[in-house]
């Protein structure tokens, strides 16, 4: 049977590294041959003090070297999580200074914009007052344009160069 649901996915376990599990190991085997010699001074002889003496010493060693490890690591992961967190904000701040020069540039086109457009109802009339507009006389055609045009005077005003005398 086919179902639609899929199936649940599980997140990996977290394994260590390689470096955290031999640690383990050398610590497990020092733990291991400190606990053998125990036995063997109860069960064997006195002379197993000795070497249990060494590998005590060993064992000692070690956990200082591992205490010391860890916190070199703390360390570590500190100063890193320092630095991203440094570098986090200077993101944020370099986004925000971007959005803000977006917003600038937006609103810079919306005046050019409304300019253009203030300009070309201007240029065609469409700013003037609707009691300055004239009124029909009869039927006639309204004209929205001002008087003249946007092409300068009509032909039949005369002036330089006409052919009608004025």
């Amino acid at each position: 049977m086919v179902t639609s649901r899929r199936p649940v996915r599980r997140r990996p376990l977290r394994r260590h590294t390689p470096a955290v599990v031999r640690r383990r190991r050398v610590f497990a085997a020092l733990l291991l041959l400190n606990v053998i010699e125990l036995v063997g001074v109860l069960a064997v002889s006195p002379g197993f003090w000795i070497s249990f003496g060494v590998t005590a010493g060993l064992l000692g060693a070690y956990l200082v070297h591992l205490r010391n490890r860890a916190i070199a690591d703390k360390k570590r992961q500190r100063f890193e999580a320092r630095e991203a967190a440094w570098l986090a904000a200077r993101q944020a701040e370099v986004r925000r200074s971007q959005a803000r020069r977006a917003a600038a540039r937006r609103e810079a086109q919306r005046r050019l914009a409304a300019q253009k457009e203030a300009v070309r109802r201007t240029a065609m009339g469409l700013d003037r007052d609707p009691s300055e507009l004239p009124i029909a006389v009869n039927g006639a055609s309204v004209s929205y344009r001002r008087a003249g045009g946007l092409r300068g005077r009509a032909y039949e005003a005369g002036g330089r160069g006409s052919a009608y005398p004025a």
